[in-house]
């Protein structure tokens, strides 16, 4: 690794200024360890890191790691951070535990592990203790590695943080949308959740190398995909930020004919093929055949234009004109609502990162956003229309689009 170090003011033990936040927030990130290397340090650590020098004065730090050294650290993906702090010094102990009391706070919305939640850091380790965002109750945990880290804090970022595509950064959290255009490459978008502008689309160079049929995100930098031909892949997204970059895609199995697929976050894949909703079971985060369990006939007659997870065993779709939802139990046991009577016949696409944003995109092209306040009580009257502020009027021309579950 490469030494950085800042000058700024003198090392003070206040917390950085935090700016003003509405109560939306991201979840607590979720575990994804580093599984590919690209040293360069992401955006989002650099920012993190100027801004904890602005504030506390000059301190050595270490982002980058060569793919050659160690074992699996996030460093190896430019998205860890050690910040040089020794315990033994009592000036820099007093720092090290304001800046974590800072990122651990509760907010005045009486969100937990406010600032930590919207920089993305996924765990810290400090002073022979490890704080793990991914694993409930998120509290302090002895630390038993063979490096006590009583010199450094070591942050580790999740994608969307180590990208600077969280909230603290752009004041809503950025929902992450992911498409093939006809010619089979991919596209990333990035949309705000707050106002529902578009920040960004990157496109891939390479093609997929087959005819796409459906699209579900499963996380930050993994797809399923299916082709025409019924092959299910995986695709490992490498970077996003700038460039869209992927490696070859992993074929998983045959025999995949659905028509939509969508994955709702919490382990379940949802599929319909010839009106028949099935579910399966994803047991890891990059999954393997093997991975993919539970072949689930959920029931039939559904004959849905699109399809979307709006939550753990939820999905939504349009048919008819109609915006529908459904609450998943098991086999022949679900419950389906009908949420909008009418006026939803025009969307080639639904898309939802949960929370009740639901994104449609018409066969012009546009994208248009929809606020359902309570997503999960089988009734549309309290779902809010964006119709005069769309994310686009038109210009979305891809095949398929996916966004990932629980951005938002």
């Amino acid at each position: 690794m490469v030494a950085v170090i800042m000058n700024g003011p003198s090392a003070l033990a206040t917390a950085p200024q935090t700016p003003h936040f509405g109560r939306s927030i991201e979840a607590h990130a979720g575990y994804d360890g580093q599984d590919t290397c690209d040293s360069t340090a992401k955006p989002g650590v650099t920012a993190f890191r100027n801004l904890l020098n602005g504030t506390y004065g000059s301190h050595t730090s270490y982002i980058g790691r060569a793919c050659s050294e160690g074992g699996q650290s996030e460093h190896k993906e430019g998205r860890a951070l050690d910040y040089m702090l020794d315990v033994g010094s009592a000036g820099q102990r007093r720092i090290a535990e304001d800046i974590l009391d800072w990122l651990l706070a509760t907010d005045s919305y009486g969100n937990t592990h406010a600032n930590a939640r919207r920089f993305g850091i996924m765990y810290m380790i400090w002073n022979r203790r490890i704080w793990k965002a991914y694993d409930s109750p998120n509290s302090w945990q002895s630390y038993t590695g063979s490096n006590p880290h009583t010199d450094h804090i070591h942050f580790s970022f999740s994608w969307a943080g180590a990208r600077q595509q969280t909230s603290w950064w752009d004041g809503g959290t950025a929902i992450s949308v992911y498409g093939t255009l006809s010619d089979g490459r991919l596209t990333y978008t990035a949309i705000q959740s707050g106002s529902g502008n578009r920040i960004k689309t990157v496109v891939s160079t390479a093609t997929l190398g087959f005819t796409p049929k459906a699209l579900a995100t499963l996380n930050f930098n993994t797809l399923l995909v299916t082709s025409t031909a019924g092959q299910l892949y995986r695709v490992d997204i490498s970077t996003n930020n700038t460039s869209l970059i992927f490696y070859p895609p992993v074929p998983l199995g045959v025999g995949w004919t659905h028509d939509h697929l969508t994955f709702d976050g919490a382990g379940h894949l949802f599929g319909i093929a010839n009106g028949t909703l099935r579910r399966y079971t994803i047991t890891a985060t990059k999954p393997a055949a093997g991975n993919i369990t539970a072949n689930t006939v959920i029931g039939g007659g559904f004959t849905l234009s699109t399809l979307a997870a709006s939550g753990p065993n939820w999905i939504i779709g349009t048919a008819t004109g109609r915006l529908r939802a459904y609450r998943i139990r098991g086999a022949g046991d679900w419950d389906g609502y009908t949420l909008i009577a009418s006026g939803w016949g025009g969307f080639t696409h639904l898309l939802s990162p949960g929370a009740g944003l639901y994104f449609g995109r018409t066969s012009a092209g546009g994208m248009y956003h929809y606020y359902d306040v309570s997503p999960f009580d089988g009734s549309g009257t309290d779902v809010t229309y964006y119709n005069s502020d769309p994310v686009d009027a038109s210009g979305w021309t891809q095949s398929l689009l996916s966004a990932q579950p629980f951005t938002t």
